[in-house]
């Protein structure tokens, strides 16, 4: 096997750095290291292509056509303006720069581009609250999500590029000696955060844990909100993609599993040498990434016994999903026919918002979340059944207004 391969497969599992970027002059993109590493740039590339799983996928999907639930629950927001799929890493920075969501700062571009890690680590925090049009402007030619944003310029190293983590570990908010330092580079964008108001830092919630009711008591603390609800007046949190906060407590993350050991398996070339695909995507994508992944521990089942089990998994997370969503936009409706109508006492018109927020909220968490259920299938369901419980607290309240 080659040795500069041997050298990364086992510097992958082992190494990891939170120094910062400024040991690295320059930014040195996938194109410069094809010839070295040509069977690791070509899985790279193979990101390029899109295709689905029953449930997920790269193919673009318009949310808020395939899902019209989301345009009452974002209302007033950007995301009720445009919703697409997440095409997958090497679309990521093409398709920030051309939502038609707003931009609140360059900070949009945190995760998406290696370029803006570079200008925030040499030119300071004021980056973050720079008008977005204008840094794409001025850094003509950013290179999406590649290898630098996981090995800098220093291949055979795992890192973390991203300030707003490194924050964290330093903080003693995420244990970097126990977690798999793999999944650290995954998750510090793989992650739930929101934007400080009025520096547009990337902030993540983790001041008090990592479930959903210890990240609305950090933001209720605060008093954080993305957005007022224009019909329910509900100070509202809108969720991101939080992978790394579901997969804690799996069954997965119990058996020491890491996020590579999923989406980045071993593979082989032609020659027989092995290494680790960067190809980032589902296995359930085909038989392959199956035999790969999954039958890599579970032996004895096969390709499609694999993706049946899997399947139904997530169908029993996408049916909950979906008939929670129903009893969430009901309440909604509802609430915001009496705010409209201005009939609810003060404490019960408080009392409701705060279920609005709240419900909202734990429901967003498992449907954003790009493991369509299968990252962690207990919390999902816990999410959605306090959702659901808070739902039904709401109609109860409102039931001596009808």
């Amino acid at each position: 096997m080659n040795k500069k391969i041997i050298s990364v497969l086992s510097a992958f599992v082992l190494a990891i750095s939170l120094s910062s970027c400024s040991n690295d002059s320059e930014i040195k993109s996938a194109e410069e290291y094809k010839d070295t590493y040509p069977d690791i740039y070509a899985t790279y590339k193979a990101n390029e292509d899109m295709s689905e799983t029953k449930f997920g996928g790269s193919v673009q999907v318009d949310y808020l056509e395939a899902h019209p639930n989301l345009r009452t629950y974002y209302e007033g927001y950007g995301f009720a303006k445009q919703y697409d799929r997440a095409r997958g890493h090497v679309y990521a920075l093409e398709d920030v720069i051309n939502t038609e969501r707003p931009k609140p700062g360059a900070s949009c571009l945190a995760c998406k581009t290696a370029d803006f890690v570079a200008a925030l680590e040499k030119d300071g925090v004021d980056v973050n609250s720079m008008d977005f049009d204008q840094f794409v402007a001025d850094h003509p030619g950013m290179d999406t999500i590649s290898c630098y944003d996981c090995h800098m310029n220093d291949i055979g190293t795992v890192q973390v590029t991203r300030d707003h983590f490194r924050k964290q570990i330093d903080a003693g908010n995420v244990n970097a000696n126990n977690a798999k330092v793999d999944s650290l580079s995954c998750a510090q964008c793989h992650v739930e955060y929101y934007l400080d108001p009025e520096t547009k830092e990337v902030i993540l919630p983790y001041k008090y844990g990592f479930e959903t009711d210890d990240m609305l008591k950090y933001y209720d603390e605060i008093e954080f909100a993305d957005w007022e609800h224009p019909q329910t007046g509900a100070k509202l949190l809108k969720a991101q993609h939080p992978e790394f906060e579901t997969m804690m407590g799996s069954v997965h993350d119990s058996a020491g599993l890491s996020c590579i050991d999923c989406h980045m398996p071993v593979v082989e070339n032609e020659k027989g040498e092995k290494f680790k695909s960067h190809h980032w995507t589902s296995p359930l994508k085909s038989k392959e990434g199956i035999k790969n992944s999954c039958l890599s521990c579970h032996a004895g089942k096969s390709e499609d016994e694999m993706i049946a089990w899997v399947e139904e998994v997530q169908q029993g997370v996408y049916d909950r999903t979906n008939e929670v969503s129903d009893e969430l936009k009901a309440f909604i409706d509802l609430l915001a026919k009496h705010v409209k109508a201005g009939d609810l006492s003060d404490e019960d018109k408080a009392e409701l918002q705060k279920i609005h927020r709240h419900a909202q909220f734990k429901w967003d968490f498992v449907w954003v979340e790009n493991g369509e259920g299968f990252h962690n299938s207990k919390k999902a369901h816990q999410n959605l059944d306090e959702a659901e419980e808070l739902v039904k607290q709401g109609l109860e309240i409102l039931k001596k207004y009808e």
